[in-house]
């Protein structure tokens, strides 16, 4: 066999061994929940049998996505013992560009926090310092991409579970605009504001990553590992002032020192490199998405979960579930707010409300990128950096106070999540810090041109990198 690497193995037997050996290498993290070593070597092996294995990859997957034969635990002990028949349609599309599952990693249970501190699975470590958290709740898959175990990683999110990981473990990060992806597969909270989101080292990845699940690649459909690696040769907008929208409430402020070091010296940058900055009202969107995003998360949830439950014949109820739940502040919130006999629940009124709401908040986007022009909305991405492990999951210090560790971490993302927008993040350049992340909104639907601004972006902030080599 032509290529074949140590004790007669194939490349895409050397690329899992390569992966597994990180793995071990980096145990410590605690990224993943189930490491299918056994699986992901079988597979390479009949892939390099037939003669395809030059073309194949290593993917994370969140464990709230499903995979054939791989237990789906999204992360709490009532799904313990389920284990999905088929791929999530997203997993199925990137294993047709060759991805080969390497397990599914750890998070924050049921997909609702900003840590990953799992009392079940454990929590887990930054890939950029194992001593920080990962973020969440995507934070093993962050983790996994982070530290090199895997040439990519798939993420879900409902109000930052992308972006917010990716960001804190110095990552590239992709929620697309709502529906977009396909969501069958996926562990529920809201069906209006859940999507899978990759995740990657280089923006060019991520963007290949793109294509293979939309089916829109600039490059076709066939993969190789240097397309994984390197440029995509997808098409940026013509070399004109990029016009980018600077906002004037909330986003930008209240920021703990590095994040706001790393923004200003981003701004700057940008400024003086043909990028025009356009100051942006968005108090508006925060007000928006304080009245409906978690009325939409705890109205939906319970009927989407019954739905999930019945349709793959788990057995147990979305009460046995949450009743199980092992975060005692997941337990209490769902309990209390999100089924129907909880107190808070906010009722089919309220749940209307919301969603009447939200159209009134789309619309208020639209209306912002048509009447300013610009090609995104700019901010960082959370406005702190990590935190030590086992120690800010309900509060952290900013600026001299003690702040909510939940909605401190998810004030720059929620408000695009609710209304469905695309968002990317990418890593700022920082001195000495932990990782400092920028996010890209830009208009629904307009998920490959915010991709391409981002490129631009990338490169302004780090001129003369070349793409990362292959893993």
């Amino acid at each position: 066999m032509v290529g074949q690497g140590a004790a007669g193995r194939g490349p895409a037997q050397e690329a899992v061994a390569a992966a597994l050996e990180r793995a071990a290498a980096v145990a410590h993290l605690n990224a993943f929940i189930t490491l299918d070593a056994e699986g992901a070597g079988a597979e390479a092996a009949r892939h390099d049998r037939r003669g395809g294995g030059a073309r194949r990859w290593c993917l994370a997957v969140k464990d709230n996505v499903h995979v054939a034969g791989l237990p789906n635990t999204a992360g709490t002990p009532g799904l313990a013992g389920f284990v999905p028949a088929a791929d999530a349609p997203v997993v199925a599309a990137l294993r047709a560009a060759g991805a080969i599952v390497l397990g599914k990693t750890n998070m924050h249970e049921l997909a609702l926090g900003v840590t990953s501190g799992n009392p079940t699975f454990g929590a887990v470590g930054n890939g950029a310092d194992p001593a920080l958290f990962a973020g969440g709740s995507s934070g093993g898959t962050a983790a996994a991409v982070a530290s090199g175990i895997v040439d990519a990683g798939l993420g879900t999110d409902t109000g930052g579970s992308v972006g917010i990981p990716a960001a804190l473990n110095g990552i590239y990060g992709l929620r697309p605009s709502a529906g977009r992806y396909p969501s069958a597969g996926v562990t529920p909270l809201s069906v209006t504001r859940d999507t899978p989101g990759p995740m990657a080292r280089t923006l060019e990845r991520l963007t290949v990553l793109d294509s293979f699940v939309t089916g829109r690649s600039p490059v076709g459909r066939s993969l190789t590992r240097s397309s994984l690696t390197g440029r995509t040769g997808a098409a940026l907008p013509s070399d004109r002032a990029l016009r980018l929208g600077l906002p004037r409430h909330v986003f930008t402020e209240d920021l703990e020192t590095p994040v706001r070091v790393a923004w200003e010296a981003a701004v700057e940058r940008l400024g003086t490199a043909r990028a025009r900055w356009v100051p942006v009202d968005t108090g508006h969107l925060v007000e928006f998405d304080a009245r409906v995003g978690m009325h939409l998360v705890l109205g939906e949830f319970a009927a989407a979960f019954d739905r999930y439950l019945a349709g793959h014949r788990i057995g147990r109820s979305t009460a046995e579930v949450v009743g199980a739940a092992a975060d005692p502040a997941v337990a209490e919130l769902l309990t209390a707010a999100a089924l129907p006999t909880g107190p808070a629940y906010p009722g089919p009124a309220a749940l209307r409300g919301a969603v009447v709401e939200r159209r009134a908040m789309q619309a208020a986007y639209a209306e912002l990128f048509a009447a300013s022009g610009v090609d995104a909305i700019l901010c960082p991405t959370v406005p702190v950096c990590a935190r030590p492990l086992h120690r800010h999951e309900e509060s952290l210090r900013l600026n001299g106070r003690d702040v909510p560790t939940f909605p401190t971490l998810i004030r720059n993302t929620s408000p695009s999540a609710t209304a469905g927008m695309p968002s990317v993040t990418v890593p700022l350049p920082v001195d000495g810090s932990a990782p400092v992340g920028l996010q890209l909104v830009g208009p629904r639907g307009g998920d490959r041109e915010l991709l391409a601004v981002a490129a631009r972006i990338d490169a302004l902030l780090r001129p003369g990198e070349a793409g990362e080599a292959g893993p």
